[in-house]
């Protein structure tokens, strides 16, 4: 499963009877995020009850499969100030093949497509990957970065999209 040629790259919307399969790839690969407070990755582990639950709630839980399985996803709401997307999952054999990228624009075309002035998202401070999709994707931090959790400092980063179109990402 390393390979995840990026013509082969699909990101597509998941429904309730994803839910366990989501809630699965959440316990497998947050354990791992050692970047993060522990008390923060245990919040991130959701149950399949507590994903039907933001569903019904107005999120959208977008990702990829390869091989019939979930391998990235990604959840997102459409807020008064743009389209807000969070929880960004690549379980680590997919890291480095494109996904997170694809989800990148498709989170500004669904922005779009729903009269979004922007995206936007928070970023651990300090974490390099995170930041360099930032710069990639044409985000700006918008205000001072600020304490999300007891001990975990994130930067909200903003994207308007009426500057750019997806032919520019």
């Amino acid at each position: 499963m390393s390979d995840l040629p990026p013509e082969e790259i699909r990101i597509i919307e998941f429904g309730e009877e994803d839910a366990e399969e989501i809630s699965e790839l959440l316990h497998q690969v947050w354990p791992l995020a050692t970047d993060y407070p522990e008390h923060w990755r245990a919040m991130r582990m959701y149950s399949p009850e507590e994903i039907v639950e933001d569903m019904r709630n107005g999120y959208h839980y977008f990702g990829s499969r390869l091989q019939g399985e979930i391998v990235g996803v990604y959840k997102a709401i459409v807020t008064d100030k743009g389209l807000y997307g969070e929880h960004q999952t690549v379980r680590p054999e997919c890291r480095a093949t494109g996904l997170a990228s694809a989800m990148y624009i498709q989170f500004a075309e669904f922005g779009r497509q729903h009269g979004c002035k922007r995206n936007y998202c928070n970023i651990l401070v300090g974490q390099e990957v995170g930041e360099r999709l930032m710069k990639r994707f044409g985000f700006r931090p918008w205000g001072d970065p600020y304490e999300q959790s007891e001990g975990m400092f994130v930067q909200l980063y903003e994207r308007p999209l009426e500057e750019s179109s997806p032919k520019d990402l």
